[in-house]
């Protein structure tokens, strides 16, 4: 018999692997942090002891879905600048947020945003971090990583605080050269680390001087780190690149070098022909979050255009400010309704293509293809469990399709990230939800007193404080 640290059986497995198979009645050996064996039950039950069985009967066991932009530190100001467009949301909360947010505050908010990735079924998560009003924040969502176990990218971004409201003065007003100091040692650091990477995180096309993003570029070859940047999101990206820059966003970003198959380019709204046909030429990925872009009326992405091209797809959830959830399951319906409803074709972006956008897609996005996106030997044990005997999702005729359109976290029972169980039965294992939860309250409610931030309806000021 062959030791073995963690067997599941008995369970229908989504593979994502390269015949797309789904194997019924099937077990999974997982060692270390990787799939040993994947094959029917009798016959690996026949050949391995473990030192833990989880019995998936009646169960689902799919890969684990790749979030590839978020902001953690928005999940602070959850409901607030709603009803507006990007511009005037940011006006309304972010902007007038990030000078009073401290250590706790993101500390706490990153807590609660992993879980609830980890709830829907998110085993990696790219967080875009460019809240740095104060020292010290990049580490708070570092530990919030480490805390939950989720597998997580530090997008370590930056922004130009000096154009922030005069009267939202920030304890530190990081210049582009404290930036790219801030990732050299944040890439040395995390180089070797089994769950944490580094990206590089330019704000957007406004927050960056040529000369700074021609040194982003000179990095991200020096560490093979990633580069994500929110890119034409609005119309706002190519008025203000031909105003000052002389030409259009994504021309201008390949024209400095700093477009690749290592750029991973966020909302990708307002693409022109002539974008796509770069992307395609320069093997750019793509992070679509329907979401966010639905909240805040920016408009829809080419997606079906772009798979049709060739384009790498990921799929995403934004941050908490502009989604209001970290639900990557309401990321995967929305994906799919939003382009039948925009094209009035109820065939355009299928159910199994949205399944690949938030595994095989997000895998490729991060350039981790080769370690995840698919339960397959020799790949990272990233996974949950899909129970799905709730009223939502029974009955079920096809796991794909109930997955993107009879889903909700209810039905995420197991999530294992590297091999080690965080969610188990339904419940957060390394930390304790309910008073992560209750103070995350109390946070953000003591946030919104500093800033003056809330919101009004129907004429009445609200103000919620402490649950406890």
């Amino acid at each position: 018999m062959q030791k073995t640290d963690l067997l599941i059986k008995n369970g229908t497995v989504i593979t994502m692997n390269k015949k797309r198979e789904i194997l019924y009645d099937c077990a999974i050996a997982v060692t270390g942090d990787r799939f040993t064996e994947i094959g029917p039950t009798r016959d690996l039950e026949s050949r391995y002891t473990a030192a833990k069985v989880i019995d998936a009967k009646g169960k689902f066991v799919f890969p684990g879905l790749i979030n590839t932009h978020s902001h953690l530190f928005q999940v602070l100001l959850k409901g607030l600048g709603r009803d507006k467009v990007l511009l005037d949301w940011l006006d309304s909360s972010v902007r007038r947020a990030i000078w009073q947010i401290d250590e706790e505050c993101v500390y706490y908010a990153a807590l609660v945003g992993c879980i609830e990735n980890i709830r829907s079924g998110t085993t990696t998560l790219l967080d875009y971090m460019y809240c740095h009003g104060k020292p010290g924040l990049d580490d708070m969502v570092l530990k919030a990583f480490e805390d939950t176990g989720i597998r997580g990218i530090l997008g370590r971004g930056y922004t130009n605080t000096k154009t922030l409201p005069v009267d939202c003065p920030c304890e530190l007003n990081e210049t582009e050269d404290m930036f790219f100091v801030e990732v050299e040692k944040l890439a040395g650091l995390y180089k070797d680390h089994p769950k944490i990477d580094i990206a590089l995180a330019p704000g957007i096309i406004w927050d960056v001087s040529e000369e700074g993003f021609k040194t982003i570029r000179q990095l991200a070859n020096k560490h093979g780190l990633l580069i994500t940047m929110h890119t034409v999101e609005t119309e706002d990206d190519d008025e203000y690149c031909l105003a000052n820059r002389g030409m259009r966003t994504v021309p201008y970003l390949k024209k400095i070098g700093l477009l690749g198959p290592d750029y991973l380019a966020v909302h990708s709204v307002h693409l022109q022909p002539e974008d796509i046909a770069i992307y395609r030429e320069l093997d750019v990925k793509v992070s679509h979050n329907p979401v966010s872009n639905m909240i805040l009326a920016s408009g829809v992405a080419p997606v079906p255009e772009l798979l049709r091209q060739g384009i790498t797809v990921s799929l995403a959830t934004d941050g908490a400010a502009s989604n209001d959830t970290q639900d990557m399951l309401e990321v995967l319906k929305t994906t799919a309704l939003l382009h039948k409803l925009h094209t009035r074709d109820a065939a355009v972006v299928s159910a199994n293509q949205v399944v690949e956008m938030a595994t095989l897609g997000g895998a490729k996005a991060i350039g981790k293809e080769d370690k995840l996106g698919s339960i397959a030997p020799g790949k990272k044990a990233d996974l949950f469990i899909y129970n799905p005997l709730t009223a939502k999702s029974t009955p079920v005729a096809d796991p794909i399709s109930t997955l993107i359109y009879s889903s909700g976290q209810s039905n995420v029972e197991t999530t294992i990230i590297g091999g080690e169980v965080v969610l188990e039965e339904g419940r957060i294992v390394k930390v304790n939800e309910r008073e992560v939860l209750l103070k995350l309250q109390e946070v953000a409610a003591a946030l919104r007193t500093r800033t003056k931030l809330g919101n009004t309806q129907w004429g009445q000021r609200i103000s919620i404080g402490s649950f406890r």
